[in-house]
């Protein structure tokens, strides 16, 4: 069952961001609770040509330690508290015990995240994550650098925690191997079985 980690608004800067009002349309947009698939989901259209690096800290995180952090930037949490939009998208999503769901509202400058309550790292240590890596970013609407510091700061975490991580990772990426070879070893197996079975069968008369 998921809980939610943080909770924060972050305040508007004084500073005018640019490229904000270019991006009006989609930040404004209301976006309902959905079932997220992908590890990032960019429906403010924020990261730009930065998506890429998002996309490859997610993935070292999840091939290092077995852990997916999935990062969905919106327009507008559509009415709902941050906490209630994240948990429901980690709801309809499915996540376990192994994933995290950073949420952020670039319309609202709002976040929340979302972890299950078997999630190896203590409530206490996701929100420092949060405090030293998500909420100063989001302060200087650095998007992109939000998810990229989230994902190196949950490893360091995980790393503190010993090898047992580490292993999660390898042995997933070993299972999946072991996976695909074992459906090539049956495939093998059979098709000279197939052929035979039809090389032999009688012809109806």
């Amino acid at each position: 069952m998921p809980h939610i980690v943080r909770v924060l608004v972050v305040l508007l800067s004084v500073v005018f961001l640019p490229g904000l009002a270019a991006r009006g349309d989609r930040t404004a947009r209301a976006d309902p609770p959905v079932p997220v698939s992908r590890p990032v989901t960019d429906g403010a259209g924020v990261l730009g040509d930065r998506r890429a690096q998002v996309e490859a800290a997610v993935a070292g995180l999840r091939d290092r330690y077995g852990v997916r952090l999935y990062v969905v930037y919106v327009g507008d949490f559509s009415g709902l508290p941050a906490k209630e939009w994240a948990s429901q998208t980690a709801l309809r999503s499915r996540l376990g015990r192994f994933d995290l769901l950073l949420a952020v509202s670039v319309g609202q400058r709002r976040y929340a995240v979302s972890a299950d309550s078997r999630f190896p790292l203590s409530a206490g240590e996701l929100d420092a994550v949060a405090a030293t890596a998500i909420e100063p970013a989001l302060r200087r609407g650095d998007w992109a650098a939000a998810a990229t510091g989230a994902a190196a700061e949950y490893g360091a975490a995980l790393a503190d925690h010993g090898k047992m991580f580490a292993e999660i990772g390898a042995g997933r990426g070993a299972l999946a191997a072991l996976s695909g070879l074992a459906a090539l070893v049956l495939a093998a197996s059979l098709s000279p079985r197939w052929r035979r079975i039809r090389r032999h069968r009688p012809r109806r008369p």
